[in-house]
C-alpha cells in the first residue's frame, strides 16, 4: 500500500500547476497589459508573456507524463485519453498552416489537465477546499482593489472606456467573462460549504462581483440558476430567499441611483455601449452555409476566432473534431453529475462547485469561446478529469482503495470521517 508521503509527493506537480496558472495572468491589472482595443489605457500583451505560460507548462507536462506511463487504467479512461490525443494531434497538424498558435491552444490545456489528473493517485478534499478558500479571498480582494481605485482615482480595468457605463471588473484575471466562470465555481462550493449568515454574506459578495463583470452570458445563467433555486428554496428557507432577492434588488437600485439616469435612459445607454460586444458574438449562417464543403470535414484553412465556441470549433476544425470534443465534454459533465448525486457530506460542497462550474462552462460556451480562454479551460478540464477518473477523496480514503473506484461511477462509501 502506498504511504501518505508518497501520495502527497505525486500531487505537488498538480497543485503547482493549478496555483501557478490560476494566478499567472494577475499581471494584467497592475501593469495595464491586456489588449489595447479594449481600453484606452491598456497596451497589448507582449509575446513573452503570452508564451510564458506554455514554457512553464512544458516541464510540468513532462513530469506528470512520466508518472502516467507507470499507471494502469480502465478501458474507458484510455478511451477518453485516446480521444483527447486525437484532438491534440489534429490541432497540431492544423497549426502547420497557421503559426499563430490558435489551433494548438484549443487543445493544449485539455491535454495538460488530462496528464495531471491521470498522474496522481488521489487528491484530498481538504486540499481542494483550501484552494477554493484562497480563490474566494483572492477574488474578493482583487475586485475590492479595482473598485476602490476606480471610485477614488478613476483607474479603469481592462474592458472599460472613460465616460462610459460599461465599466467591467474582471478581478485578478482582469477578464470579466473568465472571472465570471470562476465565480460560479465559488458559488456552488460556498452555497453547500457554509451555513447561515456566513453563507448569505459570501453569496451576496459573489453576486455583486458577478454584476460588476457586466457579462450578459453570466448574468443570464445566474438568473436562470436563481429562478430554479428560488422555486426550490422559497418553501424551505423563506427568510434567506427574501434576503437574497432584497440584495439583488438593492444592487440594481444603487446602480440606477449612482448613474443619475432614469431606468429607460440607463437601459438605452447600456445597450448602446454593448452593441459592439453583441456584434462580435454573432456570425452569418448564410455566409458559412454557402461554403460548407470547405470546412465541414477538416475546417477552414485560416483560423477565424468566433466568439461562439460551437461556431469556432466546427468552422475551424471540422465536424469530426467537433464531435469528439463535444463528446468528451458531455462525458465529463455526466460524470460530474453522477459524482455529485452520490457524494457524501464531506465531498458534496466541492462536487457542487465543480458541477455548477461545468454547467456554466457548457452554457457560456454557446456565446463565448471558453475552451480557448486560459485559465478557464485548464481549470475546467482538470477538475472534470479528477472527478471522472475518481481521484477526489476524503482525507480518510487511501490511495489503494481509491484505485478501485470505477470510471464515471465514483463510489463514496466510507467517505465520511
Amino acid at each position: 500500500m502506498m504511504t501518505e508521503s508518497q501520495s502527497t509527493n505525486k500531487t505537488r506537480v498538480l497543485w503547482l500547476a493549478l496555483i501557478l496558472f490560476t494566478v499567472y495572468e494577475s499581471y494584467r491589472y497592475p501593469l495595464q497589459i491586456n489588449a489595447s482595443g479594449t481600453s484606452s489605457t491598456y497596451s497589448d500583451t507582449p509575446l513573452a508573456l503570452q508564451a510564458g505560460k506554455f514554457l512553464l507548462a512544458c516541464p510540468l507536462f513532462a513530469l506528470a507524463g512520466v508518472q502516467c506511463f507507470r499507471k494502469s487504467a480502465p478501458l474507458k479512461r484510455w478511451l477518453i485519453a485516446g480521444c483527447a490525443l486525437f484532438l491534440g494531434i489534429f490541432a497540431l497538424l492544423k497549426s502547420i498552416g497557421d503559426p499563430t498558435g490558435h489551433y494548438v491552444e484549443s487543445t493544449f490545456w485539455m491535454l495538460l489537465a488530462l496528464v495531471l489528473a491521470w498522474s496522481v493517485d488521489s487528491v484530498r478534499i481538504s486540499a481542494i477546499d483550501r484552494y477554493l478558500r484562497f480563490l474566494l479571498i483572492y477574488a474578493v480582494g482583487s475586485t475590492l482593489i479595482e473598485v476602490v481605485l476606480f471610485v477614488t482615482v478613476g483607474r479603469l480595468p481592462a474592458l472599460a472606456w472613460e465616460g462610459g457605463l460599461s465599466i467591467r471588473f474582471g478581478g485578478f484575471l482582469d477578464d470579466p467573462n473568465g472571472f465570471a466562470a470562476i465565480l460560479f465555481l465559488l458559488t456552488g462550493w460556498s452555497y453547500v460549504r457554509f451555513r447561515g449568515w456566513r453563507c448569505f454574506l459570501i453569496i451576496a459578495a459573489i453576486t455583486v462581483m458577478l454584476l460588476l463583470t457586466q457579462s450578459w452570458t453570466a448574468i443570464g445563467f445566474f438568473v436562470l440558476v436563481a429562478f430554479i433555486w428560488t422555486l426550490r428554496a422559497v418553501s424551505k428557507r423563506p427568510l434567506v430567499t427574501a434576503l437574497t432577492i432584497g440584495v439583488f434588488a438593492f444592487s440594481i437600485l444603487f446602480i440606477i441611483h449612482e448613474t443619475a439616469l432614469s431606468p429607460s435612459e440607463l437601459v438605452q445607454t447600456f445597450l448602446a455601449n454593448k452593441r459592439g460586444s453583441v456584434a462580435g458574438h454573432t456570425f452569418s449562417l448564410t455566409e458559412w452555409g454557402a461554403k460548407w464543403s470547405e470546412w465541414v470535414m477538416f475546417g477552414e484553412s485560416t483560423y477565424t476566432p468566433f466568439e461562439s465556441w460551437p461556431a469556432r470549433a466546427i468552422f475551424n476544425f471540422g465536424a469530426a473534431w467537433s464531435f469528439v470534443f463535444f463528446g468528451i465534454t458531455a462525458a465529463v459533465i455526466i460524470s460530474m453529475r453522477r459524482a455529485f448525486s452520490s457524494a457524501g457530506r464531506e465531498i458534496r460542497p466541492v462536487y457542487f462547485g465543480i458541477l455548477l462550474f461545468g454547467y456554466y462552462f457548457v452554457f457560456g460556451s454557446l456565446n463565448l469561446p471558453f475552451p480557448a480562454i486560459f485559465p478557464i479551460n485548464f481549470m475546467f478540464f482538470l477538475f472534470a478529469f479528477l472527478v471522472t477518473f475518481g481521484k477526489i477523496h476524503s482525507d480518510s480514503c487511501t490511495a489503494e482503495w481509491a484505485r478501485n473506484i470505477p470510471l464515471l461511477h465514483p463510489s463514496v462509501e466510507g467517505l465520511q470521517k
